[in-house]
C-alpha cells in the first residue's frame, strides 16, 4: 500500500472525527451550555478523538501532533461563549469552517507523522506546511481575542499573549525543521516571536480597539514576525520579503482603525 492510498484510508475516519467536534460545538451553542467550565467539553474531545484519527503517537509527535488541535478548540469554544448573540446564519458559518479547518488540520498533521514514520519527506509536505502557518495564524487571532475578553489585567494578558506567540511558534518552527527533540534554533526563534508578539500586544494597549479586532491585528503581527522568524533561520531572509511583511502588518493594523 503506497502512501497517498495510507492517507485516503484514514480521511473517513479523520471525517467522523471532525463531525463529532463540530456536533458538540453545535450543542455547547445552546442556553443550556453557558457555563464556562462547558468550555472544557471540545478540547478534552479533541484530545481523545485526535488520538483516534491519527493513532498511537511517541517521543516528541505527542507534543507537536496535539498543539494545534487542542489550541484550535479552545480558542473556538471560548470565542462561541464570549459571542453567543451571532444569528443562526453566522453560526452555521462559523460551525462549517471549524469543520473545514480541522479536517484539513488533520490532513497535514497525518502527511507530518507519515513523514516521522518512513524516515523521508513526501511531496504533500508541499501542501502541509502552509496549512500548519495558515492554521496557526487563525488560532493566534482566536487566542488573543479570548484573553483580551477576559480582562485580566496588563501583567496576565502579557504573559498569556507571549505564551501564545510561543507555544504557536515553536510548534510551527518544528513543523518546518522537525527533529526528535525541540532544537536551540526552535526555542530561540519561538522566544523571539514572543517576545515580538509581546511589544505589539503592549503598543496596542494604546489604541481603544475591541477585543476581536486587537485578536485580528495582533494575529497578524504574530504571523509577519514569525515569517522573519523563519525566513532568518532558513537563511532567505531579504529586505523585499522583510518590506512585505511590514507592509501587510500595517495594512491590517490602518484597516482595523476604520472597523
Amino acid at each position: 500500500m503506497n502512501i497517498r492510498q495510507t492517507l485516503q484510508n484514514k480521511r473517513v475516519r479523520f471525517f467522523i472525527v471532525v463531525a463529532i467536534l463540530t456536533a458538540l460545538m453545535v450543542v455547547l451553542s445552546l442556553p443550556s451550555c453557558s457555563d464556562l467550565i462547558y468550555t472544557l467539553l471540545l478540547p478534552a474531545a479533541a484530545v481523545l478523538l485526535t488520538y483516534f484519527a491519527l493513532g498511537r503517537l511517541g517521543g516528541i509527535e505527542v507534543v507537536t501532533l496535539y498543539t494545534l488541535p487542542v489550541l484550535l478548540a479552545i480558542g473556538a469554544s471560548l470565542n462561541q461563549w464570549f459571542f453567543p448573540n451571532f444569528s443562526l446564519l453566522v453560526k452555521i458559518g462559523i460551525w462549517a469552517s471549524f469543520f473545514s479547518l480541522y479536517y484539513v488540520l488533520l490532513l497535514a498533521l497525518n502527511v507530518f507523522h507519515v513523514e516521522r514514520l518512513r524516515g523521508e519527506k513526501i511531496p504533500l509536505e508541499k501542501a502541509a506546511e502552509p496549512a500548519v502557518l495558515l492554521i496557526s495564524f487563525l488560532v493566534a487571532v482566536l487566542l488573543i481575542t479570548v484573553i483580551y475578553k477576559f480582562a485580566l489585567g496588563v501583567g496576565a494578558t502579557a504573559t498569556l499573549i507571549f505564551l501564545v506567540g510561543f507555544i504557536l511558534a515553536l510548534n510551527v518552527l518544528w513543523f518546518f525543521s522537525p527533529s526528535d527533540l525541540f532544537t536551540r534554533s526552535h526555542f530561540a526563534g519561538a522566544i523571539a516571536v514572543g517576545l515580538g508578539v509581546l511589544q505589539i500586544s503592549l503598543t496596542f494597549s494604546f489604541f481603544p480597539l475591541k477585543a476581536h479586532l486587537l485578536g485580528l491585528s495582533q494575529g497578524v503581527f504574530f504571523y509577519s514576525i514569525l515569517g522573519v522568524v523563519r525566513a532568518y533561520f532558513e537563511k532567505h531572509l531579504r529586505y523585499r520579503v522583510l518590506l512585505e511583511y511590514i507592509l501587510l502588518s500595517l495594512g491590517v493594523f490602518i484597516f482595523v482603525q476604520f472597523l
